[in-house]
């Protein structure tokens, strides 16, 4: 399945700028992510759950630390100003990490004219997976997702120009040869962004990818599931356990997965997310929440930051406020009253399938922001 949006773009909106030869896009990247297994829901005292390869000694656990500790936005401010998360909260937040989510960031944005690389063939490629809690009670889930999103980030530096659909049968291929992920299965949603503003997508289970365009939403990937709550996954099955009635979805199999392709504009905003954040915040909550972000930073109080600065900040923020949001939905319990009697849009769901769940999930929430941006190449 393979959805363009070049016909709806033309009726989106005011908004008409594309980029050329005379100009390119940047993106500005937020970063954010929270394990279920943290405060408020596990006790402040407990001691933080290790999950998947997180402190081996081995060149995937060396990359899922450097992943973790990745700031993407957080206090990279130009202006001299502070900016981003204080050094305490950073680490505390890292040191809880993502849970069973995992993603990958590879920048490939240059603005360095001694660099050979030309400004066509630069990417930027983001990446996120789900693993499936299903297999708890047998292998670590998230051996699966940081797995995949280790060889999605080597497949996309070492080929940057590789489309978001090559990166992932490639990542899969380097799970099923990966010793250390005995079984698993998880989602995947990725992106590819262009210089030249064309982003490509690809997305198999019920993570996802939005796009939001004049605080409006101009792109949103359909949750891919077999039932409810059981999303499109690929997996990793030994033989042992191959008549165990387990799923998995081939790449073989177009029907599996869909494919999208949009050409941007400068202010858009792309949001990668897992279902901890789609299952918690209905969509209209989330440009509300935008639409704050950039009333707060309009404010004369933030007159300071200059271009570059404001659209690292409303990533950043976008990304941070999310998750902190989607927490705390997590914590609804489906009898508030008033203004927070909104019901969870898994709460929804659950009652169209006749399951009597009220409030919010507790689930592991990542989320990663893109906002685009434009140098002409006399800035570079």
């Amino acid at each position: 399945m393979r959805i363009s949006l070049s016909l709806l773009q033309r009726s989106s909106g005011p908004s008409s700028h594309s980029f050329s030869s005379h100009n390119h896009a940047t993106y500005a990247i937020g970063l954010s992510y929270a394990s279920k297994s943290s405060p408020p829901f596990v006790a402040p005292n407990s001691s933080p759950k290790r999950y998947g390869f997180a402190k081996h000694k081995t060149p995937i656990g060396h990359w899922v630390d450097y992943a973790l500790s990745q700031p993407a936005g957080r206090g990279i401010l130009s202006g001299g100003e502070p900016g981003g998360w204080g050094e305490e909260i950073r680490k505390e937040v890292e040191r809880w990490g993502a849970g069973e989510d995992f993603f990958c960031i590879v920048d490939q944005q240059r603005t360095d004219e001694s660099i050979a690389q030309s400004i066509k063939d630069q990417h930027v490629h983001l990446a996120l997976s789900d693993g499936v809690g299903g297999w708890g009670d047998t292998v670590d889930p998230s051996l699966f997702s940081q797995s995949l999103m280790y060889h999605y980030a080597l497949s996309a530096t070492d080929s940057p120009s590789r489309t978001p659909i090559e990166n992932l049968k490639k990542a899969y291929e380097g799970v099923t040869k990966d010793q250390g992920v005995p079984a698993g299965g998880g989602t995947g949603v990725g992106v590819r962004l262009g210089s030249d503003g064309e982003m490509l997508g690809v997305n198999m289970g019920d993570s996802g990818c939005l796009v939001v365009r004049n605080n409006t939403v101009l792109y949103e990937t359909p949750s891919m599931t077999h039932y409810f709550n059981c999303p499109y996954q690929l997996s990793k099955i030994p033989p042992s356990m191959a008549s165990g009635g387990m799923i998995t979805d081939s790449l073989d199999d177009p029907k599996t997965y869909m494919k999208f392709s949009i050409n941007l504009i400068p202010g858009d905003v792309i949001l990668l997310y897992t279902d901890g954040l789609s299952d918690n915040v209905p969509i209209p909550h989330l440009t509300s929440l935008l639409t704050q972000i950039d009333a707060l930073l309009s404010h004369p109080s933030n007159s300071h930051l200059g271009y570059i600065d404001r659209q690292k900040e409303r990533a950043r923020l976008f990304a941070d406020v999310l998750v902190g949001y989607g927490r705390m939905a997590m914590a609804k319990t489906g009898q508030e009253d008033g203004v927070a009697a909104w019901k969870t849009p898994f709460q929804i769901e659950a009652a169209k399938h006749g399951y009597d769940f009220r409030g919010g999930k507790i689930d592991d929430i990542t989320v990663v922001t893109a906002v685009v941006g434009e140098r002409y190449p006399e800035e570079d």
